[in-house]
């Protein structure tokens, strides 16, 4: 029986509850400690997930507790602040995406942890579903040749939003592109193996001064190209679709999938069902053990150089749209 890993969590929203329901489903790790910026909102949050010890202050968390890494599960705008501060107390760190608000800030945290050798991986859960990994292996094999085009799109349509929730609000980095169009940026940079050589783009950018509804357009050095498309907005399907020179593969709810079809030339389409058990950020989270138990401080899956290159995609993205954050 391995010893239990254990994890602390900053932030006690939404993301944070489905994190303690997928640690629920490994024997081995459990959530010890979870802090918030209000006492109140973080035993309101232990005792709806059964953590045993909550704060109301970051830094008392991690002086009190030992904590094996932490999850970062606040807004984008707090995600270098709260990440620095785990690095600097020495603790291992899982940071929900976005990574932060800008590559700076993300160059600025992989330099710290490379240069304190510790742990740090961007919480993009996408990568380790057991669908998106049996996907890699597929493409790796040549399943349907070269991959020439993918097209992904992430839309929901929020009824009720006001301009001081996350996702219209410039002050919490709000926007499409780095809630929901992270998702296809990070799952092109994951098919075609590299970033994108020319990219253009076109937003609709609200009241609020963030983009409501963004296409992104990415060509790539080998002629492919990529089509992607995120709102908060207009809702459409969570579809990926791959179309390489011997077939293509069409993944719903990509961000989350657990079906995908595979049509080859010549063959008739194949439907492989491959399920994930509920929340699905169990996967993530074993990532980060195995890693750590192994002394190693990057995730294959998801490398820092990785996560900084989407991070200038964005960054690029957002600078044709002249959208800035609050700082920058």
């Amino acid at each position: 029986m391995k010893e239990q890993f254990r994890w602390g969590i900053i932030g006690c929203g939404r993301i944070a509850r489905s994190f303690v329901r997928g640690i629920e489903k490994l024997p081995d790790a459990q959530v010890v400690a979870a802090a918030s910026q209000s006492l109140k909102r973080a035993k309101v949050f232990g005792a709806d997930c059964g953590v045993p010890a909550v704060y109301g202050d970051y830094e008392e968390m991690l002086t009190s507790e030992k904590l094996d890494a932490v999850y970062i599960a606040t807004t984008h705008n707090f995600h270098y602040d709260n990440t620095r501060l785990c690095l600097q107390y020495n603790r291992p760190v899982l940071c929900e995406k976005a990574f932060t608000v800008n590559a700076a800030q993300a160059a600025e945290l992989i330099d710290l942890a490379r240069k304190k050798k510790l742990f740090l991986m961007e919480a993009m859960w996408t990568r380790f579903m057991p669908c998106i990994v049996r996907l890699r292996g597929l493409l790796q094999d040549g399943v349907i040749g070269e991959v020439t085009h993918l097209k992904a799109s992430f839309g929901i349509h929020t009824k009720k939003i006001f301009p001081w929730q996350r996702m219209l609000s410039k002050k919490l980095a709000g926007g499409a592109l780095l809630d929901l169009g992270i998702y296809p940026v990070s799952f092109a940079r994951m098919v075609f193996g590299q970033p994108p050589a020319e990219i253009t783009s076109r937003a609709k950018i609200g009241w609020t001064g963030v983009d409501e509804t963004s296409e992104y357009f990415f060509n790539y050095p080998n002629g492919a190209r990529a089509e992607l498309f995120s709102s908060f907005r207009k809702r459409v399907p969570h579809d990926a679709i791959l179309t390489g020179t011997e077939g293509a593969i069409h993944i719903p709810d990509f961000f989350h999938p657990s079906r995908m079809t595979i049509a080859r030339r010549g063959a008739a389409p194949e439907t492989l069902e491959i399920p994930y058990e509920p929340t699905g950020y169990q996967y993530e989270a074993s990532e980060v053990a195995a890693c750590l138990r192994d002394g190693r401080t990057e995730s294959t899956v998801m490398p820092l150089d990785e996560t900084l290159e989407i991070m200038r995609t964005l960054d690029t993205l957002r600078a044709q749209w002249n959208m800035k954050y609050p700082g920058e």
